[in-house]
């Protein structure tokens, strides 16, 4: 678990993204001196507390083209902590990416939806809910669709290329974490909790686990930007150091 030279899918399709755009994304704080990769403001940086993990379970995030430029974007977080084992693309109604087409046609892979919110609606269109993962030899791969929660229902419900895949039923949580963004709906997830509860249903508890400290960090830095305040370091910041052997 150490941090090499750090380049991941996510941050290879915003510089793409970047590239294309025919104007500026302005966020909030639009002023303030970021991180490259992190975006975080510069003062509070996640760089160095960034660990690496290998796993078994993959992820595939779909992205609304839109959220690929938002420092408050957290499906970036599973790219940083599993750069290997984390696919990015950006969603398309009607075209996807020829590189997700074979990613998911892959006969060594059990693809799954995750999209909780869904999940009646999903039984009502006839399509398999997961809520417990069988042990064989496939990879399991979940898809992330990774947007504002109505931007993500949206990719739900208009990516006919998706329909024959099944829904994940995640496990239960106590409540969300995500202090950057809030919705109206207190079972709303962010990106990088639902990739958490994924891992977390593939047995692979330790990787979980790092993630929602990772996550926790991202929150605890993202407050201090927008408070531009240093964030204070405590218990979270030692727990990931040691992760990473410093």
């Amino acid at each position: 678990m150490t941090n090499t030279t750090h380049r991941n899918q996510f941050l290879s399709l915003r510089s793409r993204r970047i590239a294309e755009a025919t104007r500026e994304f302005l966020a909030r704080g639009k002023s303030v001196i970021r991180c490259e990769d992190c975006q975080l403001a510069a003062y509070a940086c996640i760089c160095q507390w960034r660990p690496t993990l290998e796993t078994r379970s993959e992820f595939i995030l779909l992205m609304h083209r839109d959220e690929v430029l938002k420092p408050t974007n957290t499906g970036r977080l599973i790219a940083d902590v599993l750069p290997a084992r984390t696919h990015v693309f950006c969603w398309s109604r009607t075209e996807p990416d020829k590189a997700l087409v074979k990613l998911l046609s892959d006969p060594q892979r059990r693809c799954l939806i995750v999209f909780p919110e869904e999940a009646n609606d999903a039984a009502a269109n006839s399509r398999e809910l997961v809520s417990e993962l069988p042990i064989d030899e496939r990879i399991n791969t979940f898809v992330l669709l990774d947007g504002t929660w109505k931007q993500s229902g949206r990719m739900f419900h208009l990516s006919r290329w998706l329909d024959a895949f099944s829904c994940v039923v995640l496990p239960e949580t106590d409540g969300r974490g995500y202090a950057v963004r809030k919705s109206h709906q207190d079972n709303y997830l962010s990106t990088a909790e639902a990739a958490a509860l994924c891992l977390q249903m593939a047995n692979e508890l330790t990787a979980s686990e790092v993630l929602l400290d990772y996550f926790q960090l991202f929150n605890l830095h993202y407050l201090a930007t927008r408070a531009c305040v240093p964030p204070e370091k405590g218990e979270l910041h030692e727990r990931l150091a040691q992760l990473m052997g410093k």
